[in-house]
């Protein structure tokens, strides 16, 4: 499970776009209807750091990857992104999720969809949201992954698992 730990200050604060060339990134089936995805894990009965979402947004040749370490997932309307990671280890990881979203969520026509019981026993939740142009689609979907099957299953702990190398990465 995902600890509520107080960040560290291993990362940048000021805004920057970094472009990259065509060819550093392999192109999927997936990244040339996504524009940006956002990701994290939300633990709602717990005290301090209780929040930590990445936003990646996939502009071709202007990508950038951003975390909120703020909790605002819970205090307002719109995540606030205010740390940004813009290299290869974090455009990879952006491009990674983009690669394996289950078509049950590319293919999904609702804007909110829910899977498992997203910490509704304290046990933590994972968001997602997919945005197309002027379309975002907000998934919720339960930390516990034995709670779940298919296709999100795989990519609930596919998820898990790249978060976690980026807690390692930056050291929170």
């Amino acid at each position: 499970m995902t600890s509520c730990l107080n960040k560290s200050a291993n990362h940048s604060t000021k805004t920057e776009i970094v472009e990259i060339e065509n060819n550093d990134f392999e192109n999927t089936k997936h990244d040339i209807n996504i524009d940006q995805i956002i990701f994290g894990v939300y633990c709602g009965e717990c005290a301090n750091h209780c929040a930590t979402m990445y936003r990646y947004f996939n502009g071709g040749n202007q990508n950038s990857f951003s975390v909120d370490f703020t909790d605002s997932y819970f205090k307002k309307s719109e995540i606030t992104f205010d740390s940004y990671f813009n290299d290869k280890f974090h455009f990879d990881i952006g491009n990674e999720i983009i690669s394996n979203i289950p078509d049950k969520l590319l293919n999904n026509d609702k804007t909110t969809e829910q899977y498992g019981c997203p910490d509704c026993t304290d046990e933590c939740g994972i968001y997602f949201e997919i945005k197309k142009g002027n379309k975002k689609q907000k998934f919720y979907i339960d930390y516990q992954t034995s709670e779940l099957s298919g296709d999100i299953k795989v990519f609930a702990e596919f998820l898990k698992n790249k978060i976690t190398q980026l807690e390692k990465k930056n050291g929170y």
